[in-house]
């Protein structure tokens, strides 16, 4: 028998992440000393009572049965204190509030519940590879959005054509942003919330790195009024509690997006295990405490990171948020040639910017989730770098 796989998962590409990890193991296999700043995966550990919250909780015979899909009553309402305390936004904890394993996970099945066959969702150009997921699944069709450094790496609404618009049901977007590390303002938000409105089209605000921010508070686009009616957003722990692992994170904001998020989730999976939920509880009580330190060490890294990558020729924006640094090679080079040779010539593995859309050409990314002695080397190989010309 031959075994044919679908037209839409044909039409998928390796995702990035996992081609890097084979081309990192090739040249670990080949003896060499390689440095990986590719992937966003913090080193720094859980917090030491989370840890301890999480076994306690494992032990409880009761946290052994199926979890609630939407997840656990106590999860959702710390949840809602804490939006609560740092937005001063009030969700209902049973109809504007669901648990997800891991924002990716929920990113993903968000088209699912709106999209119908040739339905367009807008998607920023660069942008993380999972918007794109649920979009081709299910039978969506996608327009990307330029995100321009001239921009500030944010989405010019006037660009987007009208004839694409009357046709869009989604738009995914993304701050602090992954890969360029911008932050977005109130008042864009506002100016985004009036058009999404106006056109009749969901925003789909991916927050996954809200909490690492390098100067003021990033703001949630839940703060306009008026955004509950056509907007969600995506939470995570794993950035800011250090939980990468953990898998929990949760949407928050439209209540019949919410709920039918949900519903469809019901028919997927059953939750997160509800020890780990509640060990997320613990974190967000305890949140203004834990959270700082980590904003702290990524700030410091990111602040020392951009001064190395100065003085070795890179061009690039401060970043004013997230765990990356967006930046261009000090000689002009395609983005996976300039992959290629620092990890030929430096042993330094990075993200090249093509894989994050076409308008990322000539970008490459860097990941400041290790630890500061292997950053301290990463610019030392950088710095005796010879591009030539």
């Amino acid at each position: 028998m031959k075994i044919e796989l679908s037209e839409r998962f044909r039409s998928f590409k390796p995702f990035l992440f996992e081609e890097l990890y084979r081309k990192e193991r090739a040249e670990r296999a080949r003896g060499k000393d390689i440095i990986s700043l590719a992937v966003g995966d913090p080193d720094i550990p859980t917090a030491p009572e989370i840890v301890a919250c999480a076994v306690n909780e494992v032990r409880k015979g009761a946290n052994h049965r199926y979890p609630n899909t939407k997840g656990n009553e106590n999860l959702r309402t710390e949840i809602s204190a804490w939006h609560k305390r740092r937005h001063g936004l009030n969700f209902h904890h049973n109809d504007e509030v669901s648990i997800l394993i891991g924002s990716k996970e929920g990113i993903a099945h968000l088209p699912f519940v709106v999209l119908n066959e040739g339905d367009y969702c807008l998607i920023p150009d660069p942008t993380y590879p999972t918007y794109r997921t649920g979009v081709v699944l299910s039978g969506g069709r996608i327009h990307d959005v330029p995100l321009e450094e001239k921009n500030g790496f944010l989405p010019d609404l006037g660009k987007i054509p009208q004839k694409i618009v009357d046709r869009t049901k989604l738009f995914f977007l993304n701050y602090p942003n992954n890969p360029t590390g911008a932050g977005a303002t109130l008042e864009y938000y506002r100016d985004l919330v009036k058009w999404a409105r106006k056109n009749n089209v969901i925003i789909a605000q991916d927050a996954a790195y809200c909490e690492i921010y390098f100067d003021k508070p990033a703001p949630s686009i839940l703060e306009v009024p008026g955004a509950r009616d056509v907007a969600v957003e995506f939470y995570s722990s794993s950035k800011t509690y250090c939980m990468a692992g953990w898998r929990i994170g949760w949407v928050v904001g439209n209540s019949r997006l919410v709920c039918a998020l949900n519903q469809l989730k019901e028919n997927i999976d059953s939750g997160p295990f509800n020890a780990i939920q509640n060990a997320v509880a613990l974190a967000l009580k305890h949140h203004e405490r834990l959270v700082p330190p980590i904003r702290e060490k990524f700030k410091a890294r990111a602040e020392k990171f951009c001064k190395g990558l100065t003085e070795a020729g890179w061009k690039f924006t401060k970043p004013g948020g997230s765990c990356f640094i967006w930046a261009k090679p000090p000689v002009k080079r395609s983005s996976i040639d300039a992959v290629y040779f620092m990890l030929e010539k430096a042993s330094v593995l990075t993200a090249p910017g093509s894989g994050f859309g076409k308008y990322g050409e000539g970008y490459v990314r860097f990941s400041l989730t290790e630890p500061d002695k292997k950053l301290d080397e990463t610019l030392r190989r950088l710095k005796s770098l010879d591009w030539g010309n």
